[in-house]
């Protein structure tokens, strides 16, 4: 079924969320079957339409290979023999039915379940695998992918994945070639393996062919990192494999899973049932979030222009929130030190030290005032942290600077940032660091604590995804990071049902996922101005789900047209800002500006 016929069904209109489908089972009954073997434990065929999709036994529908690394001695776990032993390990594998919500049981889950009976840890290698295809005609084999938007502006921060050599284009015409992909870093589930040709902000692959309507998707947990690609059976028919490479400690119980979905749309029905199957939200979603359509972006601005004294843009600007309907304002450049932003025992300071017009005088005061004066306005406040950056300049960098990030030639590594709020030199940090995450911790601590904002914005989470080479924690970042954005989100909400914790991935990964909406700053020629970014379906919707969309923009007005195109064609927020890049603000726009803009934001509504 073509979009736009979807579209028609279901009564989604444009604006809307593209996950807003309504269950239309009655349109497909009985066009989907499954399959079981003979003994009726597992499913070995789907037919769609009465046609078979799977053409090879070896691959099947559904198998999990397992080895034992670095060795010979592996199992394969099928519709034949669906239990195993190998060296220590009890193995079993269990099918189940499940259901996306759109064309009754249109989903197979596979469930690799695991027991470590020695008294060893057993590193091993697993695989499921699949044959299943939208075609006999392979060699019309396409898929599209959620490709990280680093690969648009070839992000040097992603030089260890490969970034300088990432796929763009989500759509992909691989027919009978080899093909693989990563979800989270690519070592995270493939040791050996350190680059990518395509980051995955989802772990969806989404198979069509031409010759047929119907489409086939393998997608994985969301918080487990796999390696997809292609793979042929011993008479070199085609299917596809989700590998990674696991530890199972000793005595340990562990469970693997692993969905294939059959379907008629395009590949944003398959990013639903991901959401839907695949990945937990531990917390309730909050309200206020989708009626946000324009995010209000200060760094800590002047009210006089580029070349004045900062610290005054703010409340310049505040009296236009109204007429513009700011839903969230969040304050950025407001600390002394970027990395050391809040402390109670530092009721004022000197921010900006860095600009050439001079400091500006803060205070822990001001930033209330700023969020009392905010929400009388009707809208939200919001408090900025970055993520990993962090001031040589602080007092607090003695303490903290074994949790610097190493580089591949055993250097610690520097954050190539300088601004108006530099002091010293900026050091990239180390999530694989306990003294750090306590550090951020305690941080989101002060913030909630002493100044109450309705949000911390968390700026450019795509550093969530890295490798530390430091001796005592080398590895990838994603085993800590994801942790740690579960935990700033519950300590966020524990002081508040309607508290929230907004990433800033700009399409670089996937973090929003433990979070409860993305300000992502995207508004630059080579992301938000690539066609390939507004391309639907939305690559960043894949990590999105329906959470809402509320970015950040500095280049608020040069990216005007693209901000909404992408508002109008998934219901996103567009950004406004002041003090950086551009430094007009609201309060410094001619009428004709301001008309032509409140005219477009009314139009969101």
């Amino acid at each position: 079924m073509k979009r736009r016929d979807f579209i028609a069904l279901s009564g989604v209109g444009v604006g809307s969320s593209l996950f807003a489908y309504p269950t239309i089972d009655s349109l497909f009954k009985n066009k989907i079957k499954w399959q079981k073997a003979s003994d009726g434990k597992l499913f070995h065929q789907v037919s769609c339409d009465g046609i078979p999709l799977v053409g090879s036994e070896q691959l099947g529908l559904l198998n999990a290979n397992i080895r034992i690394s670095d060795s010979r001695h592996r199992t394969k776990l099928d519709p034949e023999n669906n239990r195993g032993k190998l060296a220590g390990l009890k193995l079993n594998l269990a099918h189940q039915l499940k259901t996306s919500g759109l064309l009754g049981e249109d989903v197979l889950e596979a469930t690799l379940s695991i027991e470590n009976q020695s008294k060893d840890a057993t590193l091993i290698d697993i695989a499921f695998t699949t044959a299943a295809q939208p075609s006999a005609k392979v060699g019309g084999q396409k898929i599209y992918i959620p490709i990280s938007a680093t690969a648009l502006n070839k992000d040097p921060r992603y030089t260890e994945f490969g970034s300088a050599d990432f796929l763009q284009e989500c759509e992909q015409k691989i027919g009978e070639d080899s093909f693989s992909c990563h979800y989270l870093e690519p070592m995270a589930s493939t040791p050996n393996e350190q680059k990518t040709k395509a980051l995955l902000l989802a772990p969806v692959i989404h198979i069509e062919n031409d010759s047929s309507t119907w489409r086939v998707a393998l997608f994985t947990p969301s918080d487990q990192p796999y390696r997809f690609a292609t793979i042929k059976d011993g008479g070199k028919r085609n299917g596809w494999e989700a590998t990674r490479t696991v530890e199972v400690k000793a005595n340990q119980k562990m469970e693997l899973k692993c969905y294939l979905l059959c379907h008629k749309g395009e590949a944003d029905t398959a990013w639903k049932a991901f959401h839907k199957l695949a990945h937990t939200d531990e917390l309730e979603p909050i309200d206020w979030l989708h009626d946000v359509k324009v995010h209000y972006y200060d760094f800590l601005s002047s009210a006089k222009g580029e070349y004045g004294l900062r610290g005054d843009g703010y409340e310049a600007d505040l009296s236009h929130f109204w007429d513009f309907k700011i839903g969230l304002a969040t304050q950025h450049g407001y600390y002394p030190y970027i990395g050391d932003f809040l402390d109670p025992n530092r009721k004022d300071w000197l921010a900006m030290q860095g600009d050439a017009a001079g400091p500006a005088h803060m205070s822990i005061q001001k930033m209330k005032d700023r969020i009392s004066a905010t929400r009388k306005m009707g809208s939200r406040a919001g408090v900025y942290m970055h993520t990993v950056l962090f001031d040589e300049g602080s007092p607090l960098f003695n303490s903290l600077q074994d949790s610097i990030l190493i580089d591949p030639n055993g250097q610690k590594k520097g954050f190539k940032w300088i601004g108006p709020d530099t002091v010293k030199r900026n050091w990239w940090m180390s999530f694989a660091a306990e003294d750090w995450r306590n550090h951020i911790l305690k941080q989101v601590e002060y913030i909630m604590e002493i100044l109450d904002p309705d949000a911390i914005v968390f700026d450019e989470t795509f550093v969530c995804l890295g490798y530390d080479h430091h001796p005592d924690r080398m590895g990838p970042l994603s085993t800590y990071s994801i942790p740690l954005f579960k935990e700033i989100r519950k300590v966020i909400r524990s002081y508040g049902e309607e508290k929230a914790l907004i990433t800033s991935d700009c399409g670089g990964s996937n973090m929003v996922m433990w979070a409860d909406a993305d300000g992502g700053d995207h508004s630059y020629p080579k992301l938000l101005g690539n066609p390939l970014y507004r391309q639907e379906p939305i690559r960043y919707k894949a990590a999105l789900g329906q959470k809402p969309w509320v970015p950040c923009s500095w280049h608020f007005l040069k990216m005007w047209d693209e901000q909404m195109d992408l508002a109008q064609k998934t219901g996103s927020a567009i950004g406004v800002s002041n003090g950086w890049i551009e430094f007009n603000g609201l309060h410094g726009l001619d009428e004709q500006t301001s008309a032509r803009l409140i005219s477009d934001i009314n139009q969101l509504y």
